[in-house]
């Protein structure tokens, strides 16, 4: 990473002030950090343990799990994408499509 291209920016996570370096900008690394505070407050208050190591862990593994999610939705996106593009490019193949090119 090239430091003079990082931005550095303060941000409170859970009552901690942390300096985060990085190549997005300020605003986008704010928004991370309050996203992540968010999940701290919302597992802390549902935790009777105010261990912020295992609410971090908590969170990590909710976040994880909303990723994985998204990740596999996406996934059956792509693959329902990809079957319609294949009946259409068959139905081209076996004239049950007019020719559409020849219209433009």
């Amino acid at each position: 990473m090239n430091d003079t291209a990082a931005n550095k920016v303060k941000v409170a996570i859970f009552g901690q002030t942390y300096t985060i370096r990085g190549d997005a900008p300020p605003d986008y690394i704010e928004q991370l950090a309050d996203y992540v505070n968010a999940k701290m407050e919302e597992v802390a208050a549902h935790k009777s343990s105010s261990n912020p190591t295992q609410i971090a862990i908590l969170v990590a593994l909710n976040i994880a799990d909303e990723y994985f999610q998204i990740r596999q939705m996406k996934g059956a996106s792509m693959e329902t994408l990809e079957e319609k593009t294949m009946e259409l490019i068959s139905m081209l193949d076996e004239g049950l499509i007019g020719d559409v090119f020849s219209r433009v």
